[in-house]
C-alpha cells in the first residue's frame, strides 16, 4: 500500500521535474550544468575502461595466440586478462569521460566548452586518481571508493570542458516570451 508521503513525495518531484524546462531556460548559464556533466562522465568514464578491456584483450588476442596445451592455455588466458586489465581501462577511461560523456552532455545541454582541455583534465584525472587509489601514496580506504581513475577523470574533464565554456544560442532559437510556459496555482483566493 502506497503512504500518502510516497504519494506526496512523488507528486512534488513530478512536479519539480515537469517545471525544469521553464526555469532552466530562463536564465541558464554554462556552469549551470557541471554537475551533469560530471555525471555524464562518470558514465563515459565507465564506458571507456570497459570498451578499453575489451579492446585490450582482443588486440592481445591477436598479436600474441595461446598454446593449445591446456595448463599452458590457461596460464596465457589469465596472463591475458590480468594485463588487459591493468592497461585496458587506463587507456580507455580519458576518451570516454571525455568524448562519450562531458562532451555528450555538453552538446545535449547546449554548451560550448573545449574538448582537448576536457581531455586533458581527464588524463591527469586519472593518474591522480590511480596514484591515490592504487596504493602508491597512502594505504587504500574507504576513501578510494571516491578518489579513484574513474571519478577523477570525470571531474578532470569537466572542469577542462568548463574553462571559457559559454552557451551556444542558435539564431533560429526563439525569444524567451514566446517560449511555452505554464503555470500551477496550489492556492487561488478570491472575495
Amino acid at each position: 500500500m502506497i503512504s500518502f508521503r510516497a504519494l506526496a513525495a512523488v507528486l512534488v518531484v513530478g512536479l519539480l521535474l515537469g517545471s525544469g524546462p521553464a526555469w532552466a531556460q530562463a536564465s541558464a548559464q554554462a556552469s549551470d550544468y557541471v554537475v551533469l556533466e560530471f555525471v555524464f562522465g562518470l558514465q563515459g568514464a565507465l564506458l571507456g575502461g570497459g570498451a578499453g578491456f575489451y579492446a585490450t584483450y582482443f588486440a592481445l588476442s591477436i598479436l600474441q595466440p595461446c598454446p593449445q596445451a591446456q595448463p599452458e592455455l590457461r596460464a596465457c588466458e589469465l596472463g591475458r586478462s590480468l594485463l588487459a586489465l591493468v592497461v585496458g581501462p587506463n587507456l580507455g577511461i580519458p576518451p570516454g569521460a571525455t568524448f562519450l560523456g562531458v562532451g555528450v552532455a555538453g552538446a545535449l545541454v547546449g554548451v560550448e566548452g573545449n574538448l582537448w582541455l576536457a581531455l586533458v583534465g581527464s588524463i591527469a584525472g586519472t593518474l591522480v586518481g590511480s596514484a591515490l587509489a592504487g596504493n602508491w601514496v597512502f594505504e587504500p580506504t574507504d576513501f578510494s571508493l571516491v578518489v579513484n581513475p574513474v571519478t577523477m577523470a570525470a571531474l578532470g574533464a569537466t572542469i577542462g570542458y568548463n574553462i571559457g565554456a559559454k552557451m551556444r544560442r542558435s539564431p533560429d532559437a526563439l525569444p524567451d516570451d514566446l517560449l511555452p510556459s505554464y503555470e500551477i496555482a496550489l492556492l487561488r483566493w478570491r472575495f
